[in-house]
């Protein structure tokens, strides 16, 4: 199995871009900290839209991250495009359920961009494990969040996991790992500032 936070691939070199959090904060800017340690990229997104309850954020670089509540649901520009991911309707990163309250497997399919026109289409079923109460460093401000360790099963067999950093009193993310198909594997999330329209 391989992620970016548990099993990170050594051979990779990326530079994780410093955030300016007094600079975000005066600006009142929600933002987000891309990193895609399969391809080395890391930048820092600001939201640009919410659309159908989905936050769009995009860098300079014309990278960019949609988040569903807590699920990386589009990317671009970070490897090989997520077109889009399909999440049943109690999926807890969707509904920012409390680490503890979540169904014990929930299904996502995953819509990935391939030559052309032409689509692929991976569905995983994820079990969880909530894990340890910690702090952990979001830019310079100390979060409390419990890990929560999903490991996800594709129809083909294949095993990924994806490691969640929830806030401890309201279940939002501040850490996500999650993967985004074969190519550009498990992007991480940090919610610099978080989205509150």
């Amino acid at each position: 199995m391989r992620d970016a936070i548990l099993n990170p691939d050594p051979e990779i070199e990326m530079t994780v871009p410093r955030v300016n959090r007094a600079a975000i904060e005066q600006a009142d800017l929600a933002a987000v900290l891309m990193l895609s340690p399969t391809v080395g990229l890391g930048t820092v997104g600001i939201a640009i839209q919410l659309r159908d309850g989905r936050s769009n954020y995009s860098s300079n670089e014309n990278r960019g991250v949609t988040l569903e509540g807590g699920v990386v649901y589009a990317t671009l520009g970070l490897g090989t495009n997520l077109q889009a991911v399909t999440a049943q309707d109690n999926d807890p990163l969707v509904t920012e359920a409390r680490a503890g309250s979540w169904p014990a497997e929930v299904t996502r399919t995953y819509h990935l961009s391939r030559r052309g026109t032409a689509f692929e289409q991976v569905t995983m079923t994820c079990g969880n494990q909530v894990g340890r109460n910690l702090v952990i460093d979001v830019a310079s401000a100390n979060r409390n969040v419990v890990e929560v360790i999903e490991t996800c099963k594709t129809d083909a067999g294949d095993t990924v996991n994806n490691i969640h950093y929830l806030d401890a009193g309201t279940g939002r993310i501040w850490r996500t790992s999650q993967w985004t198909g074969p190519v550009q594997g498990n992007i991480q999330v940090d919610v610099i500032d978080q989205f509150d329209p």
